[in-house]
């Protein structure tokens, strides 16, 4: 009997049956799947996704890719996507509701494995599920072969009322925490679909990328083990802490000592939603990794994830992690995903490259909030891989009022789906706590939400700073402002200014620069903004800390650090004076963080200044936070902002004046996301229109969500700057011999050298011939767009070399 095949190696040297793959995918899925009730809808789904490459359409298409090595002309020529959801769906789909809707459901899945999560009913009113469903010019598969081969007839019907079992157990389980019908019902039924697909995308990526290398990728961690190696050396650390000079140093490590203390106690509580409200400055990195580890430890979780909403903070925390853990292989830092993920990757081109992009399968992960809302929300399978890392794990969110407010209510009901469906903890970490649990569709926070108490006496014991308001109307010039900064830097000490824009760094970097040569002090200015790639930012603030060092002890120099608020939120540096451009009170309150951050002086200095022509049009979210900042501080005192009252109120009236609409992330149509990924009432008005009654319970028009989400109102692409290693890598990924089996270590390393640059912005490099796609597929700069002030340049700039 002929054997079907489902990959051929590249060198030829290998050949993998049909069979193999279908058994590996689902038995990887249905391990996945077993913590939620759902190992054998998993397997199920694992068994038939390539049931379309037992057909002899498929057959001769691998023989062609034998004899034209190299040649991917006719890549996804043949539809082997399409079988395996159909045969579920005209076996199974008419015994009755419950075993119709598993049909469905894992036709779906299996349906999205290569192109994503596709449409029940879109916008249009159309279905695309339907259209596949009912699509003829299909390659009929071998059920002989498969039947024989793969699983027995019998065995599929008991595997297949198996999952209606586990589908009608998970339905009650969701009935529990919603109404049926409900919005609510049917975004976190959505999700579902999701996270099968994501083991789905996972397994078979795995398993394609095991079989082409020759050798296994996927490492078991001892999960108990490493939580009481990690937890042990994180108590010598805190353990080891150097007692503190002055009496305002002393207070705030006793306060600091007593967050810790109470969030190690806190770990015994269970799994659930809850919240670490502490001033900044007041060691949320070590206090909520501490409750992390023991909590892992009591409730068997197997991971930890830190979701941080800027890569600089990354950066300091991992370095210090590391610093106290010392096993570098099992912390991850992703920064952002090297090779540009798009919708409808074909694996079957067998490209390693992307096979291998981060699939987040160590223990302690420290992403960004971008990363782990794509990975929800996005519409590419690449991001999507990871959701299923997710179950059984600690999330840790830092600064979570850095959450974009359109995106308020989709991560409320997802964090609602991972507590209650997925064994998640999460820990919403802040200052400045945004009312989630208090909105109309809330975050289902725990009964014993805070992990610390006595809040407002922790909050008056780390008031370390005075806050002045120094704002005119009309606003003052960059020219203006960096004069008022140098007689600071000059009279005081060093100072940090932390404004709104990229831009507004670059110009008032330059303005403060040319007055340095006529000052009688020997002043220092550095610049940083998400233009620089993180190595660089990296080296930046090793050095603000250096001189900070030396300043404290006696160095007459100064100091000036330019800034975007990306140093605002986390990142462990102190200044005696901070000039921040008017925001929101959450963003002040981070701001004022970075001032007199570990008491070195009895009160630090915070000015807030407004800066004239400021366009915050593409911000919406800090023009917002302006408004309301401009508005209470007309009767409310400078200094008041930081008591937790006035903080309330602002939060009050920054999500009072947002419409529903707005959080619920709305589109350029009429309609939300929350929508589209819930009931989708549009896409079955527009259906009733068409006179068309399709007979779907779920509805849910997931590519045109994902197609409209972004966490940031433009798309980015990460490019691999020539900035100190990054030199070298690009030679490296440039070549066309590149090492493919270390081709994920590399991208790894790469990130610390990559910027996420818009759209516009890669458009016009490219225009002038100053970035192209590596041999690798990563996106790289030539040298000399790379600015060791600024980082990435978008101006046209002098060529020092002719390259052919």
């Amino acid at each position: 009997m002929k054997e079907y095949l489902a990959h051929i190696r590249r060198d030829e040297s290998a050949e993998q049956s049909i069979r193999a793959h279908l058994l590996r995918v689902g038995d990887l899925m249905a391990a996945y799947a077993a913590g939620i009730g759902l190992s054998s809808t998993a397997r199920l789904i694992g068994i038939l996704h390539d049931l379309g490459k037992c057909t002899a359409e498929f057959a001769e298409y691998l023989d062609w890719c034998r004899k034209h090595p190299g040649d991917y002309s006719r890549r996804g020529e043949v539809d082997h996507a399409t079988a395996g959801g159909q045969l579920l769906l005209q076996r199974y789909g008419t015994v009755g509701e419950n075993e119709r809707l598993t049909a469905q459901m894992a036709a779906l899945v299996i349906f999205s494995h290569h192109s994503g999560l596709m449409n029940y009913l879109g916008e249009d009113g159309k279905s695309d599920f339907l259209r596949r469903v009912e699509k003829k010019e299909v390659p009929q598969p071998d059920l002989t072969y498969y039947y024989e081969n793969v699983i027995a007839e019998s065995k599929l019907d008991f595997l297949f009322q198996e999952a209606v079992r586990e589908f009608s157990a998970l339905d009650a389980k969701i009935v529990a925490h919603t109404t049926e019908g409900s919005e609510a019902y049917f975004f976190l039924w959505g999700m579902v679909h999701k996270l099968l697909l994501s083991m789905l995308v996972d397994a078979d990526r795995l398993d394609s990328a095991e079989f082409e290398l020759g050798e296994p990728l996927a490492r078991v961690w001892e999960a108990s083990v490493i939580w009481k190696d990690f937890a042990d050396k994180l108590e010598q650390k805190i353990a080891s802490f150097s007692m503190p000079h002055t009496p305002k140093e002393k207070k705030i490590a006793a306060l600091r000592q007593e967050i810790s203390d109470d969030c190690l106690r806190a770990a015994q509580h269970p799994s659930g939603v809850y919240r670490l409200s502490v001033p900044t400055g007041g060691g949320k990195t070590f206090a909520s990794m501490r409750f992390a580890l023991r909590h892992a430890q009591e409730h068997q979780k197997k991971r930890i994830i830190v979701v941080i909403p800027y890569t600089s903070i990354i950066d300091q925390n991992v370095r210090e992690v590391r610093a106290v853990f010392q096993m570098d292989e099992a912390i991850l830092e992703h920064h952002s995903n090297v090779i540009e993920e798009d919708a409808g990757e074909d694996t079957e081109s067998m490209d390693v490259r992307r096979i291998l992009t981060e699939r987040w399968d160590v223990p302690v992960i420290f992403t960004t909030q971008v990363q782990f809302l794509n990975t929800l929300f996005a519409d590419s399978n690449t991001p999507l891989r990871r959701l299923h890392s997710l179950r059984d794990s600690i999330l840790i969110f830092d600064e979570i009022q850095t959450l974009p407010v359109r995106c308020t209510y989709l991560f409320n009901a997802a964090m609602n789906f991972l507590k209650n469906v997925c064994n998640v903890t999460a820990v919403l970490c802040t200052a400045t706590q945004p009312p989630l649990a208090r909105l109309d569709f809330p975050i289902e926070t725990s009964e014993r939400a805070e992990l610390t108490s006595n809040t407002a006496e922790l909050f008056e014991g780390f008031r370390r700073v005075q806050l002045e308001n120094i704002c005119v109307d009309g606003g003052v010039s960059v020219d203006e402002i960096a004069g008022t900064i140098v007689r600071s830097a000059e009279e005081i000490g060093d100072v940090l200014c932390i404004v709104n824009l990229t831009g507004q760094a670059h110009d008032l970097y330059t303005a403060v620069a040319e007055r340095i040569p006529c000052s009688d002090r020997d002043i220092h200015v550095v610049h940083l903004s998400t233009k620089m790639c993180p190595a660089h930012r990296k080296e930046v603030l090793r050095v603000v800390r250096e001189e900070r060092r030396a300043h404290r002890d006696g160095s007459e120099e100064r100091l000036i650090c330019i800034s975007t608020q990306l140093i605002e939120a986390g990142v462990d540096v102190s200044f005696p004076v901070v000039y921040r451009a008017l925001a929101g009170f959450s963003s002040i309150a981070q701001a004022a963080g970075r001032c007199n951050r570990h008491g070195e002086m009895e009160r630090g200095l915070v000015r807030l200044f407004a800066l004239e022509h400021e366009n915050l049009s593409r911000l919406p979210d800090i023009a917002e936070g302006r408004k309301i900042a401009r508005d209470m501080l007309d009767r409310t005192a400078a200094d008041e902002i930081l008591s937790l009252g006035v903080m309330d109120d602002y939060f009050r009236r920054f999500y009072k004046g947002r419409s529903a609409r707005d959080m619920r992330y709305p589109m350029k149509s009429t309609n939300t996301l929350f929508d589209l990924l819930s009931a989708n009432e549009a896409g079955l008005q527009e259906a009733e229109e068409k006179g068309a009654e399709p007979d779907l319970w779920f509805t849910q028009a997931f590519r045109d969500a994902g197609s409209a989400f972004a966490v940031i109102d433009s798309h980015t692409e990460a490019v691999l700057v020539p900035y100190a290693d990054g030199k070298d890598m690009i030679v490296t990924l440039d070549d066309r011999a590149f090492d493919r089996k270390s081709v994920s270590r590399q991208m790894k390393a790469a990130q610390q050298y990559m910027v996420n640059l818009f759209s516009y912005e890669l458009k016009k490099l490219a225009g002038l011939g100053a970035v192209w796609r590596t041999e690798s597929g990563v996106m790289a700069l030539r040298e000399e767009y790379y600015n060791e002030v600024f980082g990435v340049q978008t101006e046209e700039q002098g060529n020092t070399y002719c390259s052919i």
